[in-house]
């Protein structure tokens, strides 16, 4: 009842007619059941309608809310746990997978064997397969990299998974203890990982990974590196000379490439550090940027979210804000002005524009956010 309320609600504030309303509010089904009510962020007993009411009020004037009711509709990327999880089954299929291969026939070569490098059932079933598999540790570098359901899937024995890249002295010596027991690992073998895989779901300008300012590095990458040279024991875990192999499930054109430069700089100045492969499942391209968007409706859009009265200020982080240039206080564009539209299930990165996830002002401010965000960082 309370969210045909809603949709009534709704339909009134847009100023539909019956006919009118009767089509825009099944739309508005097909998109919520299939999509939007499953934003991980909304308050319980709380449906996408009915915070889509709340964010269209926000819009005084009548044209600029039909204008962004169509923003929603046309330009919002939501990612949904369903299309979340068959790109972790990507990431493993499409790039893990091939990589132990690869190892699997460097072996054979190495020890003057044939082998059939396409023959993967061959390949997969082989206990050289199981061996490079388990020598290789999963990191997840934030809660929304899903490392469980990567663990779950995969095949991966807990030891080698970890869910935070700053392990603790207990878990280090856990995964020691069962890394020596493992059955998977030849006993002529040296137990001991050689690849390290670390994952995370997204990435639109890549400075939370790695960034210099004022000569000093910072991020989450630089923060793993330091913990496996100052960590004696966790550096022990591994070969000389192992591989680092960087996933993201989704990610821009323009993160992963200040991400590889980064690193290149970075492993310049740092002995024994190998980032061997940056990459990702799902790449956004220019186009993800709204503001690349030439039709007049979007640049309509576009007024209507730049406008000063529209941006919660005081609810952006000094970070945020220090992303922009000297002088532009708009802070209109999301962080790093990447300007995207997307949302993930699970939460909105800063990336996106504001107007869509900014937190409500105190006291009686009608500014509302259409997808809340969490800080994760």
């Amino acid at each position: 009842m309370r969210f045909d309320l809603a949709k009534q609600f709704l339909a009134q504030l847009m100023g539909w007619d019956d006919i009118e309303a009767t089509n825009k509010l099944r739309e508005m089904d097909l998109m919520s059941d299939i999509k939007y009510d499953s934003y991980d962020q909304f308050m319980p007993g709380i449906k996408f309608v009915g915070n889509f009411y709340l964010w269209l009020s926000q819009f005084k004037d009548p044209k600029e809310r039909e204008l962004m009711y169509n923003f929603v509709k046309k330009y919002i990327i939501f990612i949904n746990s369903t299309q979340i999880s068959h790109l972790i089954d990507l990431l493993y299929n499409t790039k893990i997978i091939p990589l132990i291969r690869q190892k699997v026939v460097a072996d054979f070569k190495t020890k003057g064997g044939k082998v059939n490098q396409y023959n993967h059932k061959l390949l997969e079933n082989s206990q050289k397969f199981k061996s490079h598999k388990r020598k290789t540790l999963f990191i997840g570098l934030s809660d929304g990299s899903h490392i469980d359901i990567i663990r779950r899937n995969s095949y991966l024995d807990n030891d080698q998974v970890l869910t935070n890249y700053y392990p603790d002295d207990t878990k280090i010596k856990s995964l020691a203890e069962e890394l020596e027991g493992s059955k998977d690992i030849e006993n002529d073998e040296t137990k001991k990982f050689e690849s390290i895989v670390l994952i995370d779901d997204f990435t639109a300008s890549g400075s939370s990974f790695i960034r210099k300012k004022n000569g000093e590095w910072g991020g989450k990458l630089p923060k793993f590196f330091d913990a496996i040279s100052g960590k004696r024991e966790f550096k022990k875990l591994f070969v000389e000379g192992f591989e680092i192999h960087l996933y993201f499930l989704i990610a821009t054109k323009i993160a992963l490439s200040h991400i590889k430069s980064l690193l290149d700089e970075y492993t310049r100045e740092h002995a024994g550090i190998t980032v061997k492969v940056v990459d990702c499942i799902q790449m956004l391209y220019d186009d993800a940027n709204f503001t690349n968007h030439m039709e007049q409706e979007a640049k309509d859009m576009l007024r209507i979210i730049e406008k000063p009265c529209y941006i919660n200020e005081l609810e952006l982080t000094k970070a945020y804000k220090e992303s922009y240039p000297a002088g532009d206080k708009r802070y209109h564009l999301g962080y790093k002005q990447c300007a995207l539209t997307i949302v993930l299930n699970h939460n909105t990165p800063n990336n996106s524009l504001p107007i869509i996830w900014q937190p409500k002002k105190e006291g009686n401010d009608p500014l509302y956010p259409l997808f809340y965000r969490i800080t994760r960082h």
